[in-house]
Parts: structure tokens; sequence; C-alpha cells
């Protein structure tokens, strides 16, 4: 296997630095995930997209673009109505998000966003708190969240469904602890399953669901929930192995491999720079004495080999613009 098709990871700035470039062609991660810190200007966002595009093993780019409060382009195409706000005026409003979001992502150059969240709004749900949700039923989840996934793939910017298997129940932020899952987790994961194609991506959550089956190990880290994910989907992924919620699980580096161990093609990094390197070298030195690590590699290289290799369309940054002023025009955030 060439590479480190299974990470997915940030970047420093608003470019590449020599050792930055240098790090990144001897790595290969399958992905590199933009944030507010590298998007500074369509121009200078366009010229960071192609030099990463360009690298060995031609990574995507990917973004957080939900819309409302996730919302990685906010200095470049301004405030967008979040999926709560929107959710009132249905599907045809979150076609139109989709179509703003995808629009943006193309003109950039970005290939991957990771939305929409499929989580199902509960009682006490962080997310909902936060807009973050499209409704408080599988129904109306998948119907709205599947609308903004035919508007996002108009422009060949592939998606991602999270957060499995649903943290619409979870009364705290896995950024910083590890959520409990209520009974509802049950039900509220079929909305994934109604939304599962292979050309979409599911991003496995940090979050304990015993009424599943698994009362030890967070989500992203279980086996037998990762095993739950619908086998229509592209690809898997890890969220964060940064965040607070798997504080109790060992380093980075443990927590990367046994994400891979427990069945995610791709484990993401975002923020510890400095742990890049460490983090491959570990997940390659227990993979020569670890099968299951070996054939877990395998498995994630296949799975990112076929990954969001299309062609985003041509798009100008004028029609982006438009189509994001628009949405604002007619559903707020004007």
């Amino acid at each position: 296997m060439s590479g480190h098709p299974w990470l997915v990871c940030g970047v420093a700035g608003l470019q590449l630095s020599p050792e930055e470039r240098a790090l990144l062609q001897a790595l290969q991660p399958g992905g590199v995930i933009l944030f507010t810190r590298n998007l500074q200007s369509p121009a200078q966002a366009q010229d960071l997209v192609a030099s990463l595009r360009e690298l060995p093993g031609s990574p995507y780019v990917a973004v957080d673009l939900e819309g409302g409060r996730v919302n990685r382009l906010r200095a470049l195409i301004g405030e967008l109505p979040s999926p709560q706000e929107l959710s009132r005026y249905g599907e045809e409003a979150a076609r139109a998000l989709g179509e703003a979001c995808g629009a943006a992502c193309a003109a950039l150059g970005i290939n991957v966003d990771l939305a929409p969240v499929v989580d199902v709004a509960g009682e006490a749900s962080f997310l909902a708190e936060e807009g973050r949700c499209w409704g408080h039923s599988v129904a109306d989840v998948a119907r709205l969240a599947g609308a903004f996934l035919s508007g996002l793939e108009s422009f060949g910017v592939a998606g991602c469904l999270k957060h499995f298997p649903g943290l619409g129940s979870g009364a705290v932020d896995s950024h910083r602890e590890l959520p409990l899952l209520g009974d509802e987790v049950k039900l509220q994961r079929e909305a994934f399953g109604q939304l599962a194609s292979p050309e979409r991506a599911v991003m496995v959550a940090h979050a304990l669901a015993p009424a599943l089956g698994e009362a030890v190990a967070p989500a992203s880290l279980s086996r037998k929930i990762v095993s739950l994910v619908p086998g229509e989907v592209g690809l898997i992924m890890a969220d964060d192995v940064e965040m607070g919620a798997l504080a109790a699980w060992g380093s980075l580096e443990e927590r990367a491999a046994a994400a891979l161990v427990a069945g995610c093609h791709q484990v993401l990094l975002c923020n510890a720079l400095e742990a890049r390197q460490a983090v491959a070298d570990y997940v390659d030195f227990w993979a020569e004495k670890d099968p299951a690590l070996a054939a877990a590699l395998e498995r994630a290289s296949f799975r990112v080999s076929r990954f969001a290799r299309g062609t985003v369309s041509p798009v100008s940054w004028a029609e982006a613009q438009e189509r994001a002023a628009e949405v604002r025009m007619r559903w707020g955030k004007a």
C-alpha cells in the first residue's frame, strides 16, 4: 500500500510551506480538510486547493460547510441560514442550500463537503441547540438532508452523512465530553440507511451507544457499531480523534489505530499538525505486527481509491456568490 490513504489531515495556513509540502508528499494522505485558518480569499483558496490536489496520491480536499454555525467559507461567501432555520421551508430551501454549498466548493476545487448532519434532533440535543439538525423525526431529516445532498451533488461535490449512529440524543458536545446516547438512537440511525449510497461517506461519532449493544467503547472505536453502518456507503470515517470525547482512550496514535481496526476507512486529524507523522508512523509500525490492522488498511486503501474521484462542475466564483446571496435573500441571513 502506497502512502496513508486512511489519513485525513489539516494543514497549517494559507499556503503550503516547503517543509509542509515535503511532509505531505511523503505521507500521501487520502484527504486534506480545510478550516477558516486556510481560507482568506477565493483566489488564495483556489491556489491552495490546487496545490493539495496535485500532491502524490491525489488526496480529496474537504471542508465543513453545513450552513448556519458551521461554515468554514464564511469569510468568502458570507453567512448562510442554518438547517434548523431552513427546515420550516421544506425541500426547496434545503436543496437551495445544498446548491449554494456545492457551487462554492466546486468554484474553489473542493470536492468533499462534510455535510449534512443526519442526526435527528432530540429534546436535550446539543446539536439542535446549535441549529445544526434538519428535524425531529427520521422522515423529516431523511427528506430534507436528502434534498440538501441532491443540491450539493449536482455540482459534483460528495457529501458525508454525520454523525453515525446519531448524536440527536447526546446532551454534551463530543468536542469536549463523551455523549451518552439514549434508546432513541435505535430508530434515529435509520436516517443514515435511507440516505446511504456509494457516492457518499458516513462519519462515525465519538459517543456511547449502549442501546445498540456497545456500552464500553465509543462508536468510532467499536466494531459492533461501525458494522451497523449501511453497507451501501462509499466510505466510513471516524470523526476527529483529537476530540475530548476520546480523552480516556489513549494517545492520538492509539485512537487512530483503534478506529481503523473497528472498521473505519479513514481517520480525521484536524488540528494536531505536529502529530501527523507520528500517527502515520505508529499505524505503519503496528500494521506489520497486527494482521487485523494490516487488513483494515487494505480495506481502507480500496475504499478511498474509489471515493470522490469525479470532477467537480466548472463554476465561476460569481455564480457561487449569487447562489449564496439568493439563499440569504429568500430564506434568511440577508
